[in-house]
């Protein structure tokens, strides 16, 4: 392989290198979009840890303690947010 197919080759590698980093930052700023909610209620949960911490301390103590009852509400919290988010999708497919 002489120097001019080495240098041929090599531009072609670092276009490539150029392209893929350009759909990177393009996916990034998606993801980005795509999980922003996700983020907001993250920093709401770090933002007060002692009342994350105690709440969730009181969660697992009363699922210890009454496993049925826990089951039984995950379901209906589950429901009602299935049932908002149908609702608030379809509102706004309108």
């Amino acid at each position: 392989m002489n120097k001019q197919q080495r240098e041929f080759k090599k531009n072609l590698l670092l276009q490539r290198i150029t392209r893929q980093r350009s759909e990177l930052a393009q996916g990034r700023q998606a993801w980005l979009e795509q999980t922003q909610s996700f983020d907001k209620g993250w920093l709401a949960l770090t933002q007060y840890p002692i009342i994350t911490a105690t709440g969730v301390g009181i969660a697992i103590v009363y699922g210890l303690r009454h496993p049925r009852k826990l089951i039984l509400w995950s379901r209906r919290a589950l429901g009602i947010w299935s049932t908002v988010n149908f609702v608030k999708n379809s509102l706004n497919s309108k």
